[in-house]
């Protein structure tokens, strides 16, 4: 290589390594303090509403319903169904309004068109009734989703205990095997417990302590029974491995068994239905005949 050549490539190599050099002392770092709190971010379903009407509305009416807030579920199925405390009051306050409004609104046009002179009290007396049922059918239908979804959860729970059965199975300890069965899904229950076990081991405490705190924000008893168990083995000395595998094996049986309950009650569901249709199978076939032979 020609003395030119050298000259050029050594200033080149210099240049770039003081650019980087300086970037890199030049970059932003986060304090200790940040990164646990990044950490400690709640989940997508807990991230407070974005500022506009609705969240305004919801918390005055939250405000005006005193800190405990009767009228609203439990933080659980508020979670399961990611909706926020003040945005469900909203809807509540809104399904109030329009259930005793709407029939007012109803005999107002019919009564423009002339269809049906409908009386004043008639309409109160359904717009009462609508005051108080559509706010019912907001709140069932929050609590039904929240329980779909927490099915979901336990059939998510039992793939996740499969994993962490097998692991443990072969030879790989504890905490290792709880770690590595939260990366075998994608699904809801994977992902927080992927980010429970980043927030305790940044801190540096037990892996045992991401499923009891993932059981309470989700709701799911089995997950915190198996946290119990595993922090109870590690205190009284027995083999947490061992203690964990069966306790996940007798929780795999009692989900199987009430999957199979499940099954069991949505058959029996479909007898009145075909016993109906039978019935009136047979009277669609025997009254023409009955009705000919007269």
């Amino acid at each position: 290589m020609s003395p030119v050549a050298l000259a050029v490539v050594s200033s080149l190599t210099a240049v770039l390594g003081a650019a980087m050099l300086v970037s890199g002392w030049a970059q932003e770092r986060p304090s200790l303090e940040r990164t646990v709190a990044r950490l400690r971010r709640p989940a997508p379903a807990e991230v407070a509403a974005t500022p506009g009407p609705v969240p305004r509305l919801g918390r005055l009416v939250v405000r005006a319903g005193g800190p405990s807030a009767p009228f609203l579920p439990s933080p659980v199925v508020l979670r399961l169904g990611g909706r926020p405390p003040e945005v469900h009051a909203a809807y509540l306050l809104t399904a109030t309004l329009g259930g005793f409004l709407g029939p007012f609104a109803v005999v107002g046009v019919l009564s423009a068109r002339g269809v049906v002179p409908l009386g004043v009290q008639l309409p109160f007396g359904v717009g009462l009734a609508g005051a108080v049922l559509a706010p019912l059918v907001v709140h069932s239908q929050l609590v039904e989703q929240a329980q779909t979804i927490r099915i979901d959860l336990r059939y998510q729970l039992s793939a996740y205990l499969d994993v962490v059965t097998m692991l443990l199975a072969g030879n790989t300890g504890h905490e290792g095997a709880l770690e590595q069965a939260a990366h075998a899904g994608d699904g809801r229950l994977f992902r927080e417990l992927r980010r429970r076990m980043r927030e305790v081991g940044a801190s540096g405490r037990s892996l045992v302590e991401a499923l009891d705190a993932t059981g309470r924000d989700l709701g799911l008893v089995e997950l915190q029974q198996v946290a119990a168990t595993a922090s109870l083995s590690a205190a009284e000395g027995a083999p947490v491995a061992r203690t964990l595998a069966a306790k996940c094996a007798t929780l795999r049986s009692t989900l199987a068994s009430e999957q199979e309950s499940e099954a069991r009650l949505r058959t029996s569901r479909l007898t009145p239905p075909l016993v109906g249709m039978s019935l009136i199978f047979m009277a669609l076939v025997i009254y023409p005949a009955l009705s000919f032979g007269r």
